[in-house]
């Protein structure tokens, strides 16, 4: 099959997607063999945020012109930088995309063929891997409820009712202040742990996780103090004693945390557009809308906070030799039926047929 050149993909992902609002979107197209082509448009002022490992993809900028609602008769274009790379494979396509990180979303791609007789199958889907990195086990803070709330939630940008907003908007709340604060919490102990290390001292930090919790708050609603030093201030007005050939590690610890609640929040606050073209008629799917061959998902970021997301597509072609095998057999049986079930008599030109009875 023929594949579309950078330039044209690119406009294609963007004046198709044009309608919605987006942050980050995506689309793969799916071939019979499991080869795979993937395009990624993000807009160019937010491409310095960028979430995917897309080093070594091709990439490009694209603009589209925008409504004008400056009220005057000047053109404005919206700028799109996209990213491009054609797989041989989804676990190729795993092997960039699929990369465990704490500041990459990660995305798995499976593609599966079957054989059916009649019909061929191709199953492909994508995994949104969840967006939480912090340490601490979310699954004490979230109800089995929570999580079917979660799942039954529609797409981005759609209604829904006030008792699932007023529902929502509780269970941000629990997300980001219950779960949220003791979670860094407990990322901020693991950071101190590298520093304090003789056992006094860290039986003394342990019995004063609570109050490091609060000068820790306080810290951080003091104006002018640096989110880098926040920490060992803290330690210090405690008088907790701090291993000095440690502070190496500790900062560059410190600097991948930073960095992990840099992309935890970059992410939740935007919006992604997940575009997904198969190759034959669809049968089974989870998107959120369908056109044609292709499927179409908006999913809101909390869909993938807690706990992995994944959209797929099921397919199939008619396998016509597979029923032109089939009727030869069938005719042939028949044949073969009718043949038997008579006895025929060719006496000099005439021919003469009539049903086999028992015990002939």
């Amino acid at each position: 099959m023929k594949k579309l050149p950078l330039l044209i993909l690119s406009l294609i992902i963007i004046l198709t997607l044009a309608s919605c609002e987006f942050d980050v979107a995506t689309e793969t197209a799916v071939y019979p063999d499991g080869s795979l082509d993937k395009t990624i448009a993000v807009e160019k002022t937010d491409s310095a945020n960028f979430i995917f490992n897309v080093s070594g993809w091709e990439s490009s900028v694209v603009r589209k012109e925008k409504k004008d609602t400056s009220g005057t008769d000047s053109i404005q274009y919206d700028t799109f930088k996209t990213f491009h790379k054609k797989f041989a494979s989804a676990e190729e396509a795993n092997a960039d995309l699929s990369v465990v990180n704490d500041t990459v979303l990660r995305v798995t791609s499976k593609f599966e063929k079957k054989f059916r007789w009649f019909y061929t199958y191709i199953t492909y889907s994508e995994t949104y891997h969840k967006l939480n990195k912090m340490k601490l086990d979310p699954e004490d803070y979230f109800t089995r409820e929570d999580y079917a709330f979660i799942d039954r939630l529609p797409a981005e940008g759609q209604k829904i009712s006030k008792a699932d907003e007023l529902y929502l908007s509780t269970l941000h709340d629990k997300v980001f202040s219950k779960y949220g604060e003791s979670a860094m919490l407990e990322e901020f102990f693991s950071l101190a742990g590298i520093v304090v290390t003789t056992q006094p001292a860290l039986d003394s930090l342990k019995k004063r996780k609570t109050d490091l919790r609060a000068a820790l708050e306080k810290l951080n609603d003091r104006e002018g103090v640096d989110q880098n030093t926040m920490l060992l201030t803290a330690l210090d007005s405690f008088r907790i004693p701090i291993d000095q050939s440690k502070m190496a590690e500790f900062q560059i610890a410190q600097k991948k945390f930073w960095k992990k609640i840099g992309f935890i929040s970059t992410v939740d606050d935007g919006k992604f557009v997940n575009r997904i073209n198969l190759p034959w008629d669809v049968v089974n799917t989870n998107a959120d809308s369908v056109s044609g061959n292709s499927l179409f998902w908006a999913p809101p970021t909390i869909k993938f906070l807690l706990k992995d997301y994944t959209m797929y597509g099921e397919c199939r072609r008619l396998n016509w030799w597979a029923v032109i095998v089939s009727l030869l057999v069938i005719g042939f049986t028949l044949y073969l039926f009718i043949r038997k079930s008579n006895v025929v008599i060719q006496f000099n030109d005439r021919v003469i047929q009539y049903p086999r009875k028992d015990g002939n």
